[in-house]
């Protein structure tokens, strides 16, 4: 973790949810010390809490914590017993339970997911996308990571991923993009094609692709395909994502094709399961 990042985000955090001052706390004195605690008020997978301990160290809430990163948790579980001015708890309060939220409910998806696919293939990656919430992937993206996926690509120069668009401006023409994008990429670059048929999946293998983007391909198509590379000798050469339309309902499907890894823009999107906390005064 970039703690000097993660402090200048959450500091953001903080002045949208407070541009001035909290005038629904001014009924309590100004000096008031108390404790307060955070409890889960469901079950699932705890993450976020490296965050809400820097978010209080920079108001000078004292946190103890009572469960780690990646914990599992359940109704009534305490997360942590915070100590300090009242008035800088309950402006920490909102954002803090935003984080552990949003995060956990991500984490917890993920491992719901990793979980499923582990019992049919323990070596296939669950991963994520670049699908989400602006200003807020860094969160989303260590939640996957919390939950046993990967992360996949952070951001454009990460590695190179010739998409459709890319793809279109060369007319199709997949041999002529690899060829280009080869004389221009840096060697440390892995190069990743995103293709929708066989013909084109056979033509990135032979043409130096390092990981092919089975994308919207049913399980059917992906099997054929992977027969197909097979009949080549080209299989262990490449690395294959399955990727578009998957979720908790069909993934078994896509795991039982023999892909390396599957990436789900829902883990970041949409995630499946919720996991709520609140905070109380002791």
């Amino acid at each position: 973790m970039n703690k000097i990042i993660i402090r200048k985000k959450i500091q953001e955090f903080l002045e949208e949810d407070c541009l001035f001052q909290d005038v629904s706390s001014e009924i309590i004195p100004e000096n008031k010390e108390i404790k307060a605690q955070i409890i889960a008020k469901s079950s699932g997978y705890v993450s976020g809490l490296k965050e809400i301990d820097i978010l209080f160290e920079f108001l000078n809430i004292k946190i103890t914590l009572f469960k780690k990163d990646g914990d599992k948790v359940v109704e009534n579980d305490i997360i942590c017993v915070l100590s300090g001015n009242a008035h800088d708890i309950l402006f920490g309060e909102r954002t803090s339970l935003n984080l552990l939220t949003r995060m956990s409910a991500i984490t917890s998806s993920t491992r719901d997911l990793v979980n499923i696919t582990k019992k049919l293939n323990k070596y296939i990656k669950i991963a994520c996308t670049r699908k989400t919430t602006p200003y807020f992937r860094i969160f989303e993206k260590r939640a996957v990571k919390l939950g046993g996926g990967e992360t996949h690509r952070w951001n454009l120069d990460d590695m190179i991923l010739i998409k459709d668009t890319h793809l279109k401006y060369f007319s199709g023409d997949v041999k002529k993009i690899l060829k280009k994008t080869r004389e221009l990429a840096s060697f440390s670059k892995k190069i990743e094609i995103e293709v929708e048929n066989i013909e084109d999946v056979l033509i990135a293998a032979r043409n130096g692709a390092d990981i092919i983007m089975l994308d919207n391909m049913k399980p059917a198509e992906i099997e054929e395909a992977i027969k197909a590379l097979e009949m080549e000798g080209l299989r262990k050469k490449i690395l294959l994502e399955a990727s578009g339309s998957i979720n908790k309902e069909n993934i078994e499907e896509y795991v039982k094709t023999g892909v390396n890894i599957i990436s789900l823009g829902v883990l970041t999107q949409f995630p499946h399961k919720r996991v709520d906390f609140s905070l109380e005064f002791i």
